[in-house]
């Protein structure tokens, strides 16, 4: 005889649904991270604000890097 607690019966499927959408989601951010990267979008952001402390005086540059 099996002991089955009731209302159980559909509790792995609802397990295999959130953990398959859960990886669904990663799969997707993974790759609009991957088309981000690949566009440089991120290369052009930290160029444009690090653009302040490149060129000028050596000593002013070597500042602005210890100092963060």
């Amino acid at each position: 005889m099996r002991c089955r607690r009731l209302g159980s019966e559909g509790q792995a499927t609802v397990e295999y649904l959130i953990v398959g959408l859960a990886l669904m989601v990663v799969i997707v951010v993974l790759g609009l991270l991957a088309e981000r990267l690949k566009d440089g979008v991120f290369v052009d952001r930290a160029i444009e604000k690090a653009s302040h402390a490149v060129g000028g005086n050596a000593w002013e540059t070597i500042g602005d890097v210890l100092l963060y």
